[in-house]
Order: structure tokens, then sequence, then C-alpha cells
């Protein structure tokens, strides 16, 4: 791998390269390939089997938008699951929420765990310190088949699918998402990252949301632009009665202007983000 660049894989035909200025470190855990590097453009850059996780420039913006949906659809969340998130900034998102009493966090690979704690250390930091938040080292599978917790908001910050053949493509099944709902309380809610949105086809989107839809009520979409990603970037919001997204949400989010320091977007730009382009909402239909 050249260090001039460092391709991302957005779809089958497309590739966009980021400019690496240093190294940091970089290497092979038991689970993945990692490198952590400096971007004159994006700051410290976190890559994943070749692919563009985070980037210090805007990962506030990717993780508000991944949290502050669901917690804020929740009447009052008080335990919330993220199922990876090994950087610790998911975790520092839904700790802002002053109702939480408990996050666990479960994540395969505590070596990327660790070496987010020394490389990019101010992003999960507060959430690392934190007393209600607890972590488990092992697949998300095995710990939704043995937990007896019960979670307000489940939010899945897992790594991006681009072979729906691979094992990674089983954290987006249906299968997946049944064992997810017996985890949440009746009023649960689910929030995942659902990759990137396009005005052709939006696949991976659109087979997540299918197979949301064929376990939970309501499903929703929503998006925002990831400068890092270059791209539209999707997430999906789920549960079995989510009248707030259309009554209340937007009123909910400047309420919470009092109480969380939006870094990233701002309240406008999370309202807004319930409003697709109707090009790429007719890819769902």
């Amino acid at each position: 791998m050249s260090l001039k660049s460092y391709p991302q894989k957005v779809n089958i035909s497309d590739t966009i390269e980021h400019g690496i200025g240093r190294v940091l470190v970089q290497g092979k855990t038991q689970y993945q390939e990692y490198m952590f590097f400096e971007s004159d453009v994006h700051g410290v850059c976190i890559a994943l089997d070749g692919d563009i996780q985070s980037c210090e420039s805007d990962e506030v913006m990717y993780h508000e938008a991944l949290v502050h949906p669901a917690m804020l659809a929740h009447k009052n969340p008080k335990t919330v699951l993220i199922m990876g998130g090994g950087e610790g900034a998911t975790a520092r998102e839904v700790l802002s929420h002053k109702s939480v009493q408990k996050v666990v966090m479960v994540d395969l690979d505590k070596e990327f765990v660790e070496l987010c704690k020394t490389y990019i250390k101010s992003w999960g930091e507060s959430a690392f310190k934190d007393e209600r938040l607890e972590i488990f080292y092992m697949d998300i599978n095995e710990y939704l088949a043995q937990t007896q917790e019960k979670f307000d908001v489940v939010i899945g910050d897992l790594i991006d699918v681009s072979d729906w053949e691979s094992e990674i493509a089983s954290l987006y099944s249906t299968q997946m998402y049944e064992k997810v709902k017996k985890v949440l309380t009746p009023s649960g809610i689910v929030a995942t990252q659902a990759g990137a949105l396009d005005t052709r086809t939006s696949t991976n989107h659109k087979k997540i949301r299918e197979m949301l839809g064929r376990v939970f009520n309501d499903v929703h979409s929503y998006g925002i632009v990831i400068p890092s990603f270059y791209h539209l970037w999707g997430y999906l919001i789920a549960g079995d009665d989510l009248r707030v997204i259309e009554e209340s949400l937007a009123e909910k989010f400047r309420q919470s202007s009092c109480e969380l320091e939006f870094k990233g977007l701002g309240v406008e730009s999370l309202i807004s983000a319930f409003s697709l382009p109707m090009k790429i909402e007719n890819t769902f239909k």
C-alpha cells in the first residue's frame, strides 16, 4: 500500500483516495488491519481493512447524527447498548444525555479499542472514564444471545458492509435485528449507520432498511454529508411506534439544545437530515 494514498471503497465502481501526511501506527489485530494516519485535510484518520472509518475533522458530525435522533425520539432513555463503537465517540455522545444511567458497549476488538485510547484519546476519553460505561470485548451476536439486560436504545456503530456474502453482512441481517428487538424495552428504539446514499440504487442502505422493516413497524431513513466520506451518508432509526419522528422530533431537537452541546451538526441540521432528496427517497420504493 502506497503511503501517498489510502483508497476508500464507496461502491463497486467508485473509489476515494485520502492523502497521508504521516502514519502514526499501522498493523493488524486478530480481526482486522488498521492504520492511524495524519491527513493535512482531515487531521487524524482511522482506516480499517482499507476503508476510512472516522476522521478528526468531522467525526463529531457522524456521531451526533448516529446517536441523537434515537436518544431524543425516546421519552426517557436510561439504558443504552452500543454495538461496536470502538473509538469511544458514540459512547461520548450517548453519555451526554443526563437521563442515561447505564451504557453497555460491545466491541469485538479490544486491541483496536486500546489503540483508539492512545492515538485518538480526546475522542472517547470522557466516555471511557465514565462509570456509567461498561465494555464487553466479544461478538455482538454472542452478547445478544446471552444477556438478560433490557435497553431503551440500541445503536449500531458497526463496520460498513461492502460484500453481502461476507461474514460482516450478518451484522445487518434480519436475524440480527430480531436478536436486537428481544433486548429492547417495549418502547425501545434502534439506530444504525447504514451506508452511503446515492441517486441510483443506495443498495446497502436499501437492504438494511428492508431487513429492519421485517422486524419493526416503523423505519425511517435520514442522512448527512460527511466531508471526509465525500458522500451523503445514511442512517436508519426503527421501532414499533415512532410517531415522535413525524410529530415532534424537531421540537425535541430544539429543546435539547439547552441540555446538549452540539459541536458538529446543530439542531437545524439534525432536523433537515430527515428530509432526503426526492430522487433518493424514490430508490427505496
